[in-house]
């Protein structure tokens, strides 16, 4: 029965994958300009993005210097957005735009232009609203902390089951497990509302996330931790693990894309999700239900979890000075350093003398789940920012 549901959960994945696609749709360029100084008001405006995107409820809203919105919903032509305008004012427009990229990822902009003379204007604000990568600060908090909720449901879920295969079924863990679904249940609603906060809240924008990628992802990763909390009655945990399979490639669909390899990202996060459950899960079994026979797979576990991330990494920095240049690059530079110091742990404790049989290894306890904990929260940041290429 597992495979039976990796084999499903592959298939849908890969059939709602991006083809080709970029880690955030990137606005290339506009028509008119920001800042262009026009005689008349155009009769429409065009978005030129790095890659084909979904229009975000209207797409694109165009406010005249009175405040009304003249624009018609915008259509898709290729990488370009463009909507009509229907207006005979002069003075300062505000454009409005957003969008979801292929790999779900929302990216929202504005700035003005002027027809004759500049003038006041109701919504020129949104033109100097702050914004982290391609997100409102409160959307790219709630980003954050949707995916950092599911990646501690992955672990309390998938980690504490496979480290009970690995060694041996205790009852005390069984709380534990059912937190787990818990949050990957929870980490959904966070998550829409967070893709709504990164957008706009109101009914268009909400309809189209839903009908979008995005909407379908988060459909199936709800359905999954759905049929995980029903199938925690069985007593074989194989079903449960294919389930695990196939939420950890769905995160791989909706993670960032590499650009012209968006299978072997894919791939690559799915590994890197499943290891990191792994041993984040065992490290918390080890609190409640110590057993050194786990020790092998954990650093086995960590061992996977590093050498996807480096790849990961090599494959978004793009180059070197983008370590110390870019948002994304300084965030990656502190979960390196965390990683190092869980590394230099795993050192001790391999060096370290063999513990009495199910005693805790040495500096085992709270605060090597903290480091793994906090590893989590720098991944989720790391996904809700846009990436140097």
């Amino acid at each position: 029965m597992g495979r039976r549901l990796l084999v499903v959960g592959l298939a849908l994945v890969l059939a709602i994958v991006p083809r080709a696609a970029w880690a955030h749709a990137v606005l290339f360029g506009s028509d008119p300009s920001p800042d262009a100084v026009l005689g008349a008001p155009p009769a429409s405006i065009s978005l030129t993005f790095s890659e084909t995107v979904i229009p975000a409820g209207k797409g694109i809203k165009v406010f005249s210097p009175s405040g009304r919105q003249v624009a018609a919903p915008a259509r898709i032509e290729g990488h370009m957005l463009t909507a009509p305008i229907s207006s005979t004012e002069t003075g300062t427009y505000v454009v409005i735009w957003q969008a979801l990229a292929a790999d779900t990822h929302p990216s929202r902009g504005a700035f003005s232009f002027v027809v004759g003379k500049s003038s006041a204007n109701p919504y020129r604000a949104a033109v100097s609203g702050g914004e982290i990568g391609t997100a409102t600060p409160l959307g790219f908090v709630l980003q954050a902390l949707a995916r950092w909720i599911h990646f501690l449901g992955i672990a309390l879920t998938f980690g504490i089951i496979a480290y009970q295969l690995l060694t041996r079924r205790e009852p005390r863990l069984r709380r534990l497990l059912v937190a787990g679904v818990v949050l990957l249940i929870a980490a959904e609603p966070v998550a829409l509302v967070a893709q709504l906060a990164s957008l706009s809240f109101d009914g268009d924008t909400a309809i189209a996330v839903l009908a979008s990628p995005f909407g379908r992802l988060l459909g199936l990763r709800l359905g999954a931790a759905l049929l995980v909390w029903a199938l925690l009655a069985l007593e074989s945990p194989w079903p449960v693990l294919g389930l695990g399979g196939v939420i950890a490639l769905i995160d791989g669909a909706s993670a960032h894309a590499i650009p012209g390899l968006p299978g072997a990202g894919l791939l690559l996060d799915a590994i890197h999700v499943a290891a990191m459950g792994i041993w984040v899960g065992g490290l918390v079994a080890l609190l409640f239900a110590p057993d050194r026979r786990f020790r092998p797979y954990a650093i086995g576990a960590f061992a996977v979890a590093i050498g996807t991330g480096l790849l990961l990494a090599l494959a978004h920095l793009g180059s070197p000075s983008a370590l110390v240049s870019t948002s994304y690059g300084w965030v990656l530079l502190v979960k390196a350093a965390i990683v190092s110091e869980a590394l230099v742990i795993a050192l001790l404790l391999r060096r370290s003398s063999s513990p009495p049989p199910r005693s805790p290894p040495p500096l085992a306890g709270e605060g090597r789940v903290g480091v793994a904990v906090l590893i989590l929260a720098l991944a989720a940041v790391l996904i809700s920012l846009p990436p140097p290429r």
